[in-house]
């Protein structure tokens, strides 16, 4: 055909043709002609299996891979689309209530079969990765750089053979300088529920091991294990110096209910240097005590839904930042002596959990919250509290102990049915209290018959320093929140502003800030509501002139 007779689809056709062979005869390369830094932009974009299958491509593209800051190596890559609808169908199943027994038993089968084979494939994987890494450091000839990685994320099934995880885990901390490293262990409706599926292999970092994927740890700086053990509690032995000598960041999550209280002080002493805790989902009904030494440098700890009977934080003398929500639990306080942020929340159920069937593996828990301060605050500063449940979960007499340097202070999703008024205590302790912020909880599920019996400061109390005061779900109802009001006015010399919200909520800013959020709605009281509760507030007058407190009803 001639040219000039050639439609435009046929010309574009005979250019793509043109191109591909004269790429397939090694000339135009577009990609290939970008700078090393796009392509590494590039690389880093794609999950690690695409971008290490890029080194198939040519020699240059083999050693960009090797530069990967951060390398995953997750199962649920590899496992197939119909694994995800076998879960779908065992959940409808149990949903029926025993009704599809064996659906379930199908689906578990099936499932495990898929969780099988997606471990085999993983761990296959792994093992041609690291060869290709051995030959390349072995080769002795011109090789690519040495691989270097800031983070590793591991996502493992049970499996009989963790040997392929285990190396990996030795040689990218101990060989690619890896600082982050991240082991999670998914819950499947196949694993037992108290088993431990996995345990970080702190062995193979035992100095002078013969193991050839033994070596020191002294580059990991931040761990985070989810449902894998930290340590092996059978070998009855200290965790090796090694392992965790160097972790500045622990993380500690769904842990297993074998974990015993002691595996937990056991790893924590053998963090010399760590400096942030957390402590997330630990399925333990055990006691842990924390004493730390004068050189401790750990300055935060979160303990958040776990199932501890108690912790006792005897001595930790760095601690900066705490929080501890969850389960009800009995909470002693020892020598703290730089604390500046607390946040105190637990459960409204003290019979719930992280797990909707926690009640029935655990048996039903009656005791709640009690707090033992044994200790001043001296540096404290922001202080959060919430009040959820039937009961109260402070024991009276402990609410005297001072808070000397304390500015802010948020009591939040507090019953209506409570006197309101016992927060006055708080103002006893707390003689340089800035800022109180009170949330009353819309929910009425919890409300009881009765409040808290806690005494009011003497009539001859004075405050000199509190200047705001905000209440969410001021309803003027009733004579407890009206009360506390004229209290405030009273007895606080230098109280400026106090808000009085009918609607809004408290809106986190991390555990240990907050900001106050009201209602869109301009006004929510008629004219005729706001003269009465004023008239209320100063003792049945509507003079307001000789008061220096603004009050705002919104």
């Amino acid at each position: 055909m001639d040219s000039t007779t050639q439609s435009a689809y046929d010309e574009w056709i005979a250019r793509r043709e043109a191109h591909i062979r004269l790429c397939a005869a090694g000339g135009e390369d577009r990609l290939g002609e970008l700078p090393d830094d796009i392509l590494r932009l590039i690389i880093r974009r794609l999950d690690t299996r695409t971008a290490l299958a890029t080194a198939a491509l040519s020699k240059r593209w083999a050693r960009l891979p090797r530069e990967l800051p951060v390398l995953e190596f997750k199962v649920g890559d590899v496992l197939p689309e119909r694994y995800r609808r076998y879960l779908r169908r065992r959940a409808d199943a149990v949903a029926g209530r025993g009704q599809h027994d064996s659906v379930v038993k199908n689906m578990d089968k099936l499932i495990g079969r898929c969780e099988r084979r997606g471990m085999r494939s993983l761990a296959s994987a792994v093992t041609s990765f690291l060869d290709a890494a051995d030959d390349y450091d072995g080769n002795g000839g011109e090789a690519p750089p040495r691989r270097s990685a800031q983070a590793l994320t591991l996502e493992l099934l049970p499996t009989h053979n963790f040997a392929p995880f285990n190396r990996l885990i030795a040689k990218a901390v101990a060989d690619w300088g890896v600082q982050d490293l991240s082991i999670i262990v998914p819950k499947t409706p196949c694993q037992h529920r108290d088993g431990v599926s996995y345990t970080f292999p702190h062995p193979c970092f035992v100095q002078g091991s013969k193991s050839p994927c033994c070596s020191g740890g002294g580059s990991l700086n931040r761990l985070r294990l989810s449902n894998c053990a930290p340590l092996d509690a059978s070998r009855n032995g200290r965790v090796p110096p090694a392992a965790f000598s160097s972790l500045t960041v622990l993380v500690l999550q769904d842990m297993p209910r074998a974990i015993r209280g002691r595996v937990y002080e056991r790893v924590i002493q053998a963090c010399p240097v760590l400096e942030v805790l957390h402590l997330k989902s630990c399925l333990s009904r055990g006691r842990i005590s924390l004493d730390m030494q004068m050189s401790s440098r750990m300055k935060e700890l979160v303990i958040d839904t776990c199932t501890f009977r108690s912790i006792a934080l005897r001595s930790l003398p760095k601690l900066e930042r705490m929080a501890c929500q969850g389960a009800p639990l009995s909470l002693q306080f020892g020598h703290l002596p730089l604390l500046t942020h607390l946040n105190l929340s637990f459960y409204d159920d003290p019979n719930a959990g992280p797990d909707p069937q926690y009640a029935a593996f655990f048996g039903a828990r009656d005791e709640y919250s009690a707090l033992n301060f044994s200790s001043r605050f001296s540096s404290l500063e922001n202080l959060v509290v919430r009040f959820t449940g039937p009961e109260m979960w402070i024991v009276a007499p402990e609410l005297r102990v001072p808070f000397g340097n304390l500015r802010r202070l948020l009591v939040a999703d507090m019953p209506r049915s409570w006197d309101i008024s016992w927060t006055c205590r708080l103002l006893e302790a707390a003689p340089f209290l800035d800022t109180l912020h009170v949330h009353v909880a819309d929910d009425n599920s919890w409300e009881t018959a009765f409040g808290p019996a806690i005494p009011e400061p003497p009539s001859c109390f004075k405050h000199h320093a509190l200047r705001e005061v905000v209440i969410l779900g001021f309803q003027g109802t009733g004579t407890t929140q009206l009360h506390f009001v004229r209290f405030l006015r009273d007895a606080c010399k230098a109280l400026k502003n106090v808000a009085l919200l009918k609607r809004g909520y408290i809106q986190g800013e991390g555990l240990w800030n907050w900001e106050v959020v009201a209602s869109t709605v301009e006004c929510q009281w008629s004219d005729e509501e706001r003269d009465v509760l004023l008239r209320e507030i100063n003792g049945g007058t509507n003079n307001i002139a000789s008061s220096t407190t603004q009050i705002v009803l919104r």
